[in-house]
């Protein structure tokens, strides 16, 4: 019998016109020199099946009224740009990532950044125009803030561990189609146009924006919306394909045939509405969908073994990217960063000053099965609950840290216990997640 995601409210019909000529369907991701990373094992991913499903008997579950408050929060703050009058930064919050320009810089492939390329970026990021559009867009596919306007990487030494690819830190976030976003100025070569979301700001492509106005911002702000509750869809229409969908996107619902409904561009650069079509079951839900085991399962089993994506390189996740699409779904809305997602929730708790083995006692007696984050500064992991007396999480996790500095690279999405690498002879141990745990986020 085949089990479908239920959503909180009433569900939406799948049925679309048979001619529609926009198709939101099951998809893949191109592999990129992401997918070739190197990817190792420890005892933790051998050991501990890769599956969270068990995890989820043991969950406390939400009430329909929780979750609801939640999803009502989750849309005001998604909307945020669109309510603005101008991007809300600082000079300093926009100009931060000139301090690059100081420092050894490289390729991917380990050539050193001139200063000639820091400052023609400098000067293409036009600066002294900020907030002289002031006018709001949506996204069209998905794509990326960039710190630079430029697609062009900046990396560290990648010679040394936890240094160059992917760790390219032009690179802000991944944004998901169908994002409100509120636009600043265009770059001097006028290919970009700096943006900010309601999580993050950075260089979008003008290519992949779409100004909004008025009479669009009413009918897609309705109120009523779906979310994408399967990873890397496609979405194409009769020209082919027009971007790769993540899970955790989402598209309004028309209140009249109650088709979902994406941005495209019109001649004059405005964005107007299109229906899509839905032909597979189980691929788009009403937001939020219930906080149950099933879809609780359903999602987090898509999130493990993808490869780990600093900022969302190459459509991938990292740490916090994870988290925040996990819970998209279910109506809870997290900020970018794993700084900012620790102060996000209903409750923390404070890890300092304990021992491992106080740590690990609080963990098991305070953290809610798939309703906590741990939180390191630098890192934050999904909570799964408890096994032969270990706290589990769930984590897109770059690798384990090694007494000789460097890292045994797991580069990917797994299941592991808070001391993951710990029978390996050479692991750093003051280095490992339980000694440097430093609170628990419960929602």
């Amino acid at each position: 019998m085949t089990k479908f995601i239920f959503a909180v409210s009433l569900t939406v019909s799948l049925n679309s016109l048979l001619f529609s000529e926009t198709i939101l369907s099951l998809g893949e991701r191109s592999s990129t020199n992401i997918d070739f990373m190197q990817a190792n094992e420890i005892r933790d991913t051998t050991h501990i099946e890769q599956d969270p499903t068990p995890f989820t008997k043991e969950v406390e579950l939400m009430s329909a009224e929780e979750q609801l408050e939640y999803d009502r929060i989750y849309n005001e703050k998604f909307f945020a740009p669109w309510t603005q009058s101008s991007v809300e930064l600082s000079k300093g919050a926009k100009t931060w990532q000139f301090k690059y320009a100081k420092e050894k810089t490289y390729r991917s492939d380990g050539r050193r950044i001139p200063k000639s390329w820091y400052n023609y970026e400098m000067t293409n990021s036009n600066f002294k125009n900020s907030d002289t559009l002031n006018i709001p867009a949506i996204t069209l596919r998905h794509t990326n803030l960039r710190l630079y306007p430029s697609s062009r990487g900046i990396y560290y030494d990648p010679k040394r561990a936890g240094e160059g690819f992917p760790f390219d830190y032009s690179q802000n976030s991944s944004v998901h189609v169908n994002t409100p976003v509120m636009l600043s100025h265009y770059s001097v070569d006028k290919l970009w146009i700096y943006a900010q979301t309601s999580f993050a700001s950075g260089w979008i492509k003008i290519e992949d924006l779409a100004f909004v106005d008025f009479e669009f911002q009413e009918k897609f702000q309705n109120g009523d919306y779906a979310i994408t509750v399967k990873d890397n869809l496609n979405l194409s229409d009769d020209n082919g394909e027009i971007s790769l969908v993540k899970m955790g996107s989402i598209f309004p619902i028309d209140p009249i045939t109650k088709k979902y409904l994406m941005a495209k561009k019109d001649a004059k650069g405005y964005a107007k509405l299109t229906e899509i079509t839905v032909n597979d079951v189980d691929i788009i839900a009403h937001k939020p969908i219930k906080f149950n085991e099933y879809n609780l399962a359903y999602i987090s089993k898509q999130l493990v073994g993808e490869p780990y994506g600093w900022g969302g390189k190459e459509k991938c996740r990292d740490c916090s990217a994870l988290t925040r699409d996990f819970f998209s779904p279910f109506g809870i809305y997290l900020p970018r960063n794993s700084r900012q997602q620790a102060k996000s929730g209903a409750e923390f708790m404070s890890l300092k000053g304990l021992k491992s083995t106080q740590k690990k006692e609080t963990i098991l007696s305070y953290a809610k099965p798939f309703r906590s984050m741990l939180f390191v500064p630098g890192h934050i992991t999904l909570y799964l609950g408890e096994k032969q007396g270990e706290p589990i999480i769930l984590h897109n996790y770059w690798g384990v840290r090694l007494n000789d500095g460097s890292k045994r690279v797991m580069g990917r999405a797994i299941i592991s216990t808070t001391t993951p690498g710990k029978e390996l002879a050479n692991v750093k141990k003051r280095s490992m997640l339980i000694n440097t745990l430093t609170g628990i986020v419960n929602f």
